[in-house]
């Protein structure tokens, strides 16, 4: 496994000397910061993709950066338990308490099944398009929701497709992944989609088109008629092959994280994946369809009945849905290039018409090279039953981090809202990345994670990979700002949290984070921010944490403008998409609000919020422009007056910086707390630099150490204005335990 490590920084603070120092030294104070060593675990897949070319890159499909593996405790809670599922559809002709008895004492040892016994599976066709991963993800919610709710729906895999894409005619979707119309995708991206306020829409809103042409943002805004509640990520079967046909199985690991699965392991693996059919639906898998060698009919592969690659060679490139297995499929129908050493085959849909392959199917050998490699299902859906989603990662998770030192930690989000509006958190969404057990805090008053003090609002059983939405009691949100707390324990002795990291030259590259609101703990008390970390092969500044909040607005806003079925629609002013300015997070009208240039509340022009053309304009990706006129994430000891003009984008003619004495400065001067700058039309900024207390433009000991006792001691050490400001290092209005980690890691660092 590749280790990504932190620095680790240890502070000790004894000052002696004036009379506030002295203060200090007789307190002895000291600050331990020790940034866990953080690290990431990575399939095989994706340390070969890795050594690619950057050109070899951008045209693979990256594949997962991490696998859905399964830990002994799993396996064998799964061998010791009774999996029952619906025998009705086999034994239709028994009485009731004959079909209770067997489903009580039911065993898993049905060797043949077919989704289509229970449920109607709708056969599609693609045409010349690639939205495959598509059409897979929308027929996992077709079939859950037929299983489940007996619901017949049919969903767009064209507009899924599209409201994951990066180019229109108008502009650039900033929660489109790095690819375009048509040019493939990953059932992961769709899933993103049903779990972030997007998806699904029904067919008839946005009908299927054999084209992949450029279409404006606005043709995206659909009534969103179902969202995914819970996903799961199914273990994989990697496979290699000895000479004479013999499969060996690992959970696609590297290294220490590389694991043989044992016959029986296999097989129990193999009916968790035909258990999730049995009971949710079907599930999207991959494979290597392009390669007409390995068809039975190697002469028109669109007539073949099966398939078997026994090459790890071939990338994926086409994504199927299967729904169900044959386990007596002889390996004699494989007539290809080659033959599985055993029996047994999955019964996958393809898409490609009824007048393809067998009637729309194929059958897939279980040995297939890729066919287990990257399994998704859908658990449980819902109708929009919210007004408002708060989320940082739009994009799904690809990835997680974490420790193998330790089974349990802590990670957190912090939420902008509008405290003018009556809201009420209803539901919290989570992706883990193993099986892991769940308690759930709450801060509804502010921004505060420190777990002594937050309320408890759930706990859970150990939940398998994948996204959870849990049930909460209600809880009133009463401030600008909220925080939700996650405590993970987790069966596998490690603690890893899943991430939504931004991935160079990948279709993650587009990944734009949310500094300073997504942290983690081992403790629940000593945080560590993301963003503020610096972990070789990840930009830490565009990860985010896949927690999400879903919330009602109360009936006291009988005039509430929010689009529930699309809570990311651009034209909803109380989007909370904005989440790092608390002092006027919702209201992207306002010229004066920089809204970074990545807000997703105006997707239809991101680099321009809402300004009519007379008006003057300001925004910037590196710092944080306050509505209040204050400018923060300045950094100190370096930033010099032009580097800071270079990095705000303005229409103004002119900008003027001037020293607190009111003299204009020069483009080599430091930038310090308390410089304003003007613009032509006479509106008036206040720069602020982290740390900057003495307004000098570095942070040096004496600031240090007037946070300190700001912080700790009494009114004679409380700051006031400016130099409060600066203090605030996360930006959020208030200057807490965070904050100070911050400075602490800030200044030894610097």
């Amino acid at each position: 496994m590749k280790k990504f490590k932190f620095d680790k920084r240890t502070v000790k603070m004894l000052c002696a000397g004036t009379a506030l120092i002295g203060v200090l030294f007789m307190n002895s104070i000291s600050f331990a910061v020790d940034a866990p060593q953080l690290q990431t675990s990575h399939t095989e897949q994706f340390v070969e993709w890795q050594k690619l070319s950057d050109e070899e890159k951008e045209n693979t499909i990256i594949p997962n950066l991490y696998a859905g593996t399964v830990d002994e405790e799993a396996l064998e809670n799964y061998e010791k338990k009774a999996i029952s599922y619906n025998l009705k559809a086999l034994t239709r002709n028994i009485s009731e308490d004959w079909y209770d008895a067997l489903v009580g004492n039911a065993s898993y040892n049905q060797p043949k099944y077919n989704l289509n016994t229970d449920v109607n599976v709708k056969v599609k066709n693609q045409g010349g398009t690639n939205e495959c991963w598509a059409f897979s993800t929308v027929t996992m919610l077709e079939t859950n929701l037929a299983l489940l709710k007996g619901a017949e729906k049919t969903f767009s895999p064209r507009h899924m497709d599209y409201s994951t894409i990066r180019t229109f005619t108008d502009g650039q979707n900033p929660y489109g992944f790095n690819r375009e119309a048509g040019t493939g995708g990953l059932a992961i991206f769709g899933l993103a989609y049903l779990t972030n306020g997007k998806g699904a829409v029904l067919e008839e809103q946005m009908p299927f088109e054999d084209n992949g042409n450029r279409i404006s943002l606005k043709d995206l805004d659909k009534p969103v008629d179902t969202i995914a509640t819970e996903t799961v990520v199914l273990p994989i079967l990697m496979k290699e092959y000895a000479g004479d046909g013999t499969v060996t199985y690992t959970n696609g690991g590297v290294g220490d994280n590389k694991h043989i699965y044992s016959a029986s392991e296999v097989t129990e693996i193999r009916n968790m994946i035909k258990d999730h059919i049995v009971k949710y639906g079907a599930v999207s898998a991959v494979t290597a369809g392009n390669q007409a060698q390995f068809y039975s009919n190697k002469s028109n592969a669109f007539k073949s009945k099966a398939y078997f690659c026994n090459s790890n060679s071939y990338v994926r490139d086409h994504a199927v849905t299967i729904v169900g297995w044959d386990d007596s499929y002889s390996r004699d129908n494989f007539t290809g290039a080659a033959k599985p050493k055993n029996n047994g085959a999955y019964i996958c849909l393809n898409t490609y018409g009824t007048e393809n392959f067998d009637k729309g199917y194929i059958y897939i050998s279980y040995e297939d090279a890729l066919i287990e490699s990257m399994l998704y299902g859908i658990v449980s859906t819902s109708d929009v039953d919210y007004d408002k989603l708060y989320q940082y990662n739009l994009m799904g998770d690809n990835t997680a981090i974490g420790l193998d030192s330790s089974n349990e930690g802590y990670i957190a989000s912090v939420y902008s809202r509008d405290a003018s509006k009556k809201e009420t958190l209803k539901y919290i969404g989570v992706s883990v990345p193993d099986s892991t057990a769940l308690e759930i805090y709450v801060n509804p008053k502010g921004n505060s994670t420190i777990i002594k003090g937050l309320t408890k609002v759930a706990t859970t059983d150990v939940l398998s990979p994948g996204y959870h939405r849990i049930d909460i009691p209600d809880i009133e949100l009463t401030e600008n700002n909220f925080a939700i707390v996650i405590k993970q324990k987790s069966n596998t002795g490690k603690f890893y949290f899943s991430v939504e990291a931004s991935v160079p030259n990948s279709l993650y590259s587009t990944i734009k984070g949310n500094p300073n609101r997504c942290m983690y703990s081992l403790d629940g008390y000593n945080w560590f921010m993301l963003s503020e970390q610096s972990v070789s092969g990840f930009d830490m500044k565009n990860t985010d944490l896949c927690i999400k909040a879903f919330t009602d607005l109360g009936a006291s806003n009988p005039s509430n403008p929010d689009n529930p079925s699309n809570p990311d629609n651009p034209s909803n002013p109380d989007n909370p998409s904005n989440p790092d300015n608390p002092s006027n997070p919702d209201n992207p009208s306002n010229p004066d609000n920089p809204s970074n240039p990545d807000n997703p509340s105006n997707p239809d022009n991101p680099d321009n919020p809402n300004p009519p053309s007379e008006k003057i304009t300001i925004s910037s990706s590196e710092y944080d422009i306050k509505s209040s006129k204050d400018i923060y994430k300045i950094q100190p000891n370096n930033t010099r007056v032009s580097d800071f003009k270079s990095k705000i984008k303005t229409n103004s003619k002119t900008i003027t910086i001037k020293n607190t004495n009111g003299t204009t400065a020069s483009d080599t001067d430091l930038v310090k707390t308390g410089m304003t700058m003007t613009l032509s039309d006479g509106s008036v900024y206040t720069l602020i630099v982290r740390g900057d207390i003495t307004g000098d433009g570095r942070l040096q000991i004496i600031d240090f150490s007037k946070f300190i006792a700001h912080y700790m001691y009494g009114k004679e050490f409380t700051l006031k204005g400016n130099q409060l400001k600066a203090m605030d290092m996360n930006c959020n209005g208030n200057v807490d335990s965070i904050d100070l980690s911050q400075i602490v890691y800030l200044y030894m660092n610097t």
